[in-house]
């Protein structure tokens, strides 16, 4: 099942701006990728244009549609493949030396999306989302940095 996110709606402004917050995904993926981290960055990128897709789609159905449910499980799964990635990356740098800044980001990531089970409802929901979004995208973009530093040092 998904949340239902009425009143909000693809053309009002809170679901523009919810929509929005896909955009840290692009942004990070996009400068992973620049850096040499294609495939981090290229999963990123995946992650928010499909986190977008079925945000919108949530937005603009409502409860108990086939294309919503359709649309968040691909959303699990390019979600799921950026962040074991991630966690591959973690694991492979030794997780005692991943910069503190990552680990705060991610459990701040961490924080905001169970919230979003705590208030599985409109705008409850689209505030903590959003700051899902944007920390995890965050997080994604720190990952990579750390990666791409310690293979750039070996």
């Amino acid at each position: 099942s998904y949340t239902d996110l009425h009143p909000a709606t693809p053309r009002t402004t809170v679901g523009q701006a919810f929509l929005a917050t896909n955009f840290f995904y692009a942004a990070a993926g996009l400068w992973l990728g620049i850096q040499g981290d294609w495939f981090y960055g290229g999963l990123t990128e995946l992650a928010g244009i499909v986190s977008f897709a079925y945000h919108y789609t949530q937005l603009e159905f409502g409860k108990n549609r086939s294309e919503v449910r359709l649309a968040l499980l691909i959303d699990y799964f390019c979600a799921g493949s950026a962040l074991l990635t991630g966690g591959v990356y973690m694991v492979q740098a030794g997780i005692t030396s991943v910069p503190i800044e990552s680990l705060v980001s991610a459990g701040v990531a961490v924080v905001c999306l169970s919230l979003c089970w705590v208030w599985e409802f409109g705008y409850p929901y689209i505030f903590w989302h959003s700051l899902w979004h944007i920390s995890s995208a965050y997080t994604g973009y720190l990952v990579g940095q750390d990666h791409l530093s310690k293979i750039a040092g070996q």
